[in-house]
């Protein structure tokens, strides 16, 4: 099924849809759904009943006005099957008598108690007798009255999904921003989703218009929250209160046990860990509006009591009547700048944007707006930012705070939008912030020149980098100064002037350790790997991610993360790329990065193709393509896409598909990525020769050689050597060329390319008739392969080995060997229940990989089982 055929019933419920496939197929037996309100129980239900075959349907809903007529509603199921109930029929019974027979119970907490009573007794017994009863109930009559029934528990949708449910619903017509904001504050709650959306008026769903916080009074759910809060005894009211005060997460440790159970049960607030909270923003601004008024408020005197934060008691102060707002607008102006130089982003933003909902004078609110939104996009919640940043600007005529709102709305595009439309947005800032705050001002040049390497529009970045050098001063810091060298290093790399770039890069990393920010550190990184010393980068990629983490700022720890793995890669350190990638893809895609994410998914590509792996290497590139390379102009990932393409082809021993692909423009812009395919040169190279193409690809390696020259590189000058050993027309020079490649590969420790070219120098040797030297060097060469996972490279070294009269037996594995990262984690998965399917989605991964790798860790730590390697993991 195509993913536009995806039943919206279903969107995000795969799993869930499966386990009611697979309980169906028994032919009988029980289950309860059950989740939070709203979460899309009772549309399971319907789901199950009009696709189960073979089955009479009965249904019925539970009717408040009939919970105190006994059997009321047994008698209404059983009637919609067509039986009626006998006087001298025992109820636990009745439902086998029509079997084989279907029954869908929804509103359980709705049913009179003999009903609920007899149907849980028949579920409990319900087995191979054709019988089927499926309950939708809410988590306390689940864990009630309906315990010792199997139960299939719903969780909230993923931000992704939340917004393709609501394209589903309503296609083009909301804007991409109020899509964002609305499945921000619904909290992956589909019937939350959906109202909010219907409810929008015309201009609220163009985004002309904020949208609002509070569910329509008469939303089914906001209703539902209502009844279920009306029915609480008054400890989990007082709970339910509580929590829909807190502006955060509450310690579960105060308050009292049974109000706690009762108010989870009702899922009116959910227990994560030690911490209370609402299950979602709409769900709490209705409680605030819904709950009894003196309830709310003695749940703000609880808490201004309970706390020694100045601005929370007065915040809570406020709320229970007790204090008016005199200054409490810049008590949380104050708040959101102590929050912000202690690294707390996300609570800054909070701060700010009450601050903004207090304040009176127009201009105030849109400073504290735009903070907030500056806030937001640090703490990694950018569709929020933007919608901070929204409604800010028809307040504020300051060219400051408009630069501000230009800088998020370009950073925010920059990382999940268009790069052309960021690199507008952040010349626009820069222009605005010059005369203010210069800093932020060089920053936005700094982002804007970023924008450009990731679209591949270098005129635009040559264009930029001139532009810059008129902005600078004599009175520039160490911050502007780095960002200025650097701008000026990367434009003379793009433009292959590697004498003028060296001693700018250079210039970044004299200045790294006077720079604090973290966006400094990422630089400086970038300029490490563009300088070929690739350990330098890797640790100030370390650094940067260390840094982003002590001060909050969540959206530049994936950026972080793309130099480190690119720096892994060059170190041939692969289990530590593919564990950033990794990582790097997971937090991209929490903080709705998605251009980063790609990013992160090209490299994981090029990680596999490195290694030889083709179908792994396929995969993620289909998965990177897939999120949008060509739509949204990512010529970077595109050109990181062609060359591992370009890799896993040369590996697979289809050199004329290699040189096709490492020729070939990036396809997320159609423009040649010059530094990549530098990059590039040597595997196309290789390719080429194979061919015998060699003189085609002079030019590129001309190139390489300018670079590896001019930076030093002791990598990449052996992979110099190793091109023009392939390329050499006397035997003499290149048994020259590749004793010094190798040479200079055993100096700088990069053990694949060392096997690389022992590999190509043995093929060399073997048809010249020298046999031992050739063995010598196979044998090295098919160790290193196999000691780093690189299976492709390794059956080519034991085939030269074998053709060579060796024989090659494959390294055994002694029981208890240190697991690598990436087996580690399929070990964890395996301990969660994951297939072998499901672990090659979640690692980008193909499932022959997913065997092989599951092999050796059976081996390694001596089980025979995933159950039993899930006993040992867990």
């Amino acid at each position: 099924m195509s993913d536009s055929a995806v039943d919206p019933v279903l969107r995000g419920r795969e799993r869930e849809s499966a386990v009611l496939r697979d309980f169906v197929a028994q032919r009988g037996g029980a289950l309860v759904i059950t989740g939070t309100p709203g979460t899309g129980k009772s549309a399971l239900l319907d789901h199950v009943r009009r696709t189960a075959s073979g089955f009479r349907t009965a249904h019925v809903d539970g009717v408040r006005p009939e919970r105190e007529i006994p059997l009321a509603a047994l008698d209404r199921l059983l009637r919609s099957a067509g039986h009626r109930l006998a006087a001298h029929e025992r109820a636990e019974e009745a439902l086998f008598v029509r079997a084989p027979l279907l029954c869908c119970v929804d509103d359980v907490s709705e049913l009179d108690s003999a009903s609920l009573r007899a149907l849980a007794f028949a579920g409990r017994r319900a087995g191979a007798d054709g019988v089927l009863l499926v309950f939708a109930a809410d988590p306390a009559t689940a864990d009630g009255e309906l315990s010792g029934i199997p139960q299939l528990r719903l969780a909230e949708l993923d931000v992704g999904t939340s917004r393709q449910l609501l394209a589903d619903r309503f296609g083009s017509a909301l804007d991409p921003v109020v899509v964002a904001e609305i499945a921000r504050r619904a909290g992956g709650n589909p019937r939350a989703l959906v109202e909010a959306a219907t409810a929008l008026s015309p201009e609220q769903r163009a985004g002309l218009a904020p949208v609002p916080q509070l569910l329509p009074h008469s939303s089914a759910l906001r209703a539902g929250l209502r009844r279920a809060a009306r029915d609480l005894p008054d400890p989990a009211l007082a709970v339910v209160a509580r929590a829909a005060a807190a502006e955060h997460d509450l310690a579960a440790a105060g308050f009292p046990a049974d109000g706690l159970a009762e108010a989870e049960r009702s899922g009116l607030v959910v227990v994560v860990g030690d911490r209370v909270r609402i299950p979602n923003e709409f769900a709490k601004s209705c409680l605030r509006a819904d709950l009894p008024p003196e309830v709310l408020r003695e749940a703000h005197r609880h808490l201004a009591r309970t706390t020694t934060d100045p601005l929370q008691i007065a915040w809570h102060e406020h709320g229970a009547g007790d204090r008016d707002i005199g200054d409490l607008p810049a008590h949380l102006a104050r708040a959101a700048r102590s929050a912000r130089r202690a690294g707390h982003h996300a609570v800054a933003a909070d701060a700010a944007a009450k601050a903004a909902e207090l304040a009176v004078d127009p201009q105030q609110q849109a400073q504290h707006l735009v903070s907030a939104g500056r806030d937001a996009q640090l703490a990694g919640q950018p569709r929020r930012a933007l919608a901070l940043i929204d409604r800010a600007r028809p307040l504020t005529a300051s060219d400051r705070w408009r630069g501000v709102a230009d800088f998020v709305f370009g950073e925010v595009a920059l990382r999940d939008g268009m790069p052309d439309a960021a690199h507008h947005d952040l010349l626009r800032a820069a222009d605005r912030l010059i005369g203010t705050d210069r800093s932020l001002a060089v920053t936005a040049l700094a982002l804007a020149a970023e924008a450009n390497c990731v679209s591949g529009d270098h005129e635009r970045l040559f264009a930029l980098a001139a532009r810059a050098e008129r902005l600078r001063s004599p009175d520039d810091g160490p911050a502007e100064t780095l960002i200025f060298e650097h701008v000026r290093g990367m434009a003379a790399t793009f433009r292959g002037q590697h004498a003028a770039a060296v001693p700018a890069l250079r210039r970044v990393l004299a200045l790294v350790d006077e720079h604090e920010a973290v966006v400094g550190r990422i630089l400086a990184s970038q300029a490490a790997f563009a300088l070929g010393d690739p350990a330098r980068a890797h640790h100030l990629a370390h650094r940067a991610a260390a840094a982003a983490k002590d001060r909050g700022e969540t959206a530049h720890l994936p950026w972080a993360l793309v130099y480190r793995v690119l720096s892994a890669l060059l170190l041939d350190r692969y289990d530590d790329a593919e564990t950033g990638a990794l990582e790097g893809l997971r937090l991209a895609r929490a903080t709705d990065q998605r251009n980063i994410a790609i990013d992160h998914l090209a490299l994981l590509a090029l990680a596999a193709a490195l290694r030889g792996d083709h179908e792994t290497a396929r995969g993620r590139l289909d998965a990177a393509f897939g999120d949008g390379v060509a739509s949204r102009g990512l010529g970077r990932p595109g050109a990181f896409g062609m060359w591992a393409l370009g890799c896993a082809e040369l590996a697979s021993g289809r050199s004329a598909d290699a040189v096709r692909r490492l020729c070939s423009a990036a396809p997320g812009s159609g423009r040649i990525n010059p530094v990549v395919r530098v990059m590039a040169a040597p595997h196309l190279v290789e390719s080429a020769v194979d061919c015998g193409e060699g003189a085609r690809v002079r030019r590129t390696l001309d190139a390489f050689d300018d670079w590896a020259s001019t930076t030093g590189s002791r990598t990449r000058l052996a992979l110099s050597h190793r091109c023009h050993a392939l390329i050499a027309e006397t035997g003499a020079d290149a048994d020259e060329r590749f004793r010094t490649a190798i040479e200079l590969h055993r100096s700088s420790g990069a053990a694949v390319e060392l096997a690389r070219t022992e590999l190509l120098y043995a093929r060399r040797l073997r048809r010249q008739r020298k046999p031992r030297l050739a063995r010598e060097l196979l044998s090295e060469a098919h160790a290193i392969f196999e000691q780093f996972g690189a299976n492709s490279w390794a059956e080519q070294a034991g085939a030269e080995l074998r053709a060579a009269g060796v024989s090659t037996p494959r390294r055994a594995l002694a029981p208890g060997e240190d697991l690598t990262p990436q087996q580690a984690e399929i070990c964890r998965l395996v301990a969660e229940g994951a297939t072998n399917r499901e672990i090659a989605e979640r690692l980008f991964i193909s499932h022959r990989t997913v065997d092989h790798h599951l092999r050796n860790i059976f081996t390694k730590l001596g089980v025979r089982s995933r159950v039993q390697l899930a006993k040992l993991v867990g």
